[in-house]
């Protein structure tokens, strides 16, 4: 992003800028705008959101012919938000890992079609998404064998719905399911898309409950035989190269701690902590279930009588429920303790720093600040050397 401001910057002092984005001066103030230009425009307003980009990214997997689709998102400080989006579609030949993310690019020649978002197949999902984050990259893909994005958005350059935990409510009159009330957050977006498309599945958390569930759904696959355990890395790729593996497949192919690290890190550039793999390896992450319908069914509310309700464990009519989606990093454990509280916990641990550095002619500065981020106290300590 910041390459392309400096570039701005300097077609501007030139003078040729306009002449690059200009096809014909028609006099007047008006402009015939060359094709790259107004594609550049168009792509800039086809994303408003976070969840619009989720819908982009959902309609590709969809048409790649993905069954099982898995969402791992986080946010940072508030600032940013993560995600990484896998799939087990036709994946994405060699060579392409670029193309695909500019414009006009799509394998869609004779098969774009018009769903309920609109027309799919213009080649111009990616690279709307790739104007308008500050990162979007394949992060592992090949012929067959999946696909796996990294994004990073900038929450202030693109927005997305303030509470993102929220479930929608879900109504159910004469067989017919709707999608009412609450937010147009991801978790909407992704129950939405599973309505119109039921035979996928939808896996949607963060990526280290994404990671453990991945490698939880096809254990029993490997206890068979069906599925080698490597140790090595190098021996771990050759394996997949040389087979028809998905990148859904990956995660359980070893039970090496130090492998499922470079798993995490170099198949799906997830920064997950030494402390996160290890909960994976020692399966204390519990697996997520496919966010389908029937699974909510604690939201759904049908026209019974109250009574018959009741018995059944159903909400009343006026009895909605606030359900939310727990996920652990956004769940702002850090809020929790109040400025009174904090502060104790910095006396205690200012006066260790001291008693300590009595050795080292080192004390504490005259404040210790402070700053909460969903699960993160962040203490900012200034030592001061004694005289």
């Amino acid at each position: 992003m910041q390459n392309s401001s400096d570039l701005n910057k300097f077609l501007d002092q030139l003078n040729i800028k306009d002449a690059l984005s200009v096809e014909e001066d028609l006099g007047n103030g008006y402009v015939r705008l060359k094709i790259s230009e107004a594609e550049r425009r168009q792509a800039l307003q086809d994303i408003n959101c976070v969840e619009d980009i989720i819908v982009e990214l959902l309609r590709n997997s969809r048409d790649a012919g993905s069954k099982n689709i898995f969402i791992g998102t986080k946010r940072l400080e508030d600032k940013n938000r993560i995600i990484h989006f896998i799939d087990d579609g036709v994946g994405i030949p060699p060579g392409m890992g670029n193309l695909i993310f500019e414009a006009r690019v799509t394998s869609k020649l004779d098969n774009g079609k018009k769903d309920s978002y609109g027309f799919h197949g213009r080649g111009m999902a990616l690279f709307s998404i790739k104007l308008n984050v500050d990162d979007i990259r394949l992060s592992f893909s090949d012929k067959s064998k999946g696909a796996s994005f990294y994004l990073d958005i900038d929450l202030d350059k693109v927005p997305e719905k303030k509470d993102q935990s929220l479930i929608p409510q879900i109504i159910k009159m004469d067989d017919d399911v709707n999608i009412i009330g609450g937010v147009n957050n991801i978790i909407k977006t992704i129950i939405e898309f599973q309505l119109q498309n039921k035979d996928m599945n939808f896996y949607y958390g963060t990526p280290t409950q994404i990671l453990a569930t991945m490698r939880e759904i096809l254990k029993r696959d490997r206890s068979k035989g069906a599925y080698p355990s490597f140790d090595e890395w190098a021996k771990l790729i050759n394996f997949i190269n040389q087979n028809d593996i998905k990148v859904t497949e990956i995660p359980v192919l070893t039970d090496n701690y130090n492998l499922m690290g470079e798993i995490a890190d170099k198949i799906f550039n997830m920064n997950i902590s030494r402390r996160g793999i290890q909960r994976i390896m020692y399966n204390e992450v519990k697996p997520l279930v496919p966010l389908k319908l029937d699974l909510l069914n604690y939201t759904i509310i049908d026209e019974r009588p109250d009574e018959e309700r009741k018995e059944n464990g159903v909400p009343g009519k006026n009895g909605k429920r606030d359900v939310r989606l727990k996920l652990y990093d956004e769940s702002k454990l850090a809020s929790r303790f109040k400025d009174e509280e904090i502060r104790c916990i910095i006396d205690a641990l200012e006066e260790n720093i001291n008693q300590l550095g009595n050795k080292y002619f080192v004390s504490t500065g005259k404040n210790i600040e402070f700053k909460r981020s969903n699960n993160i106290i962040k203490l900012i300590i200034e030592l001061t050397e004694k005289e």
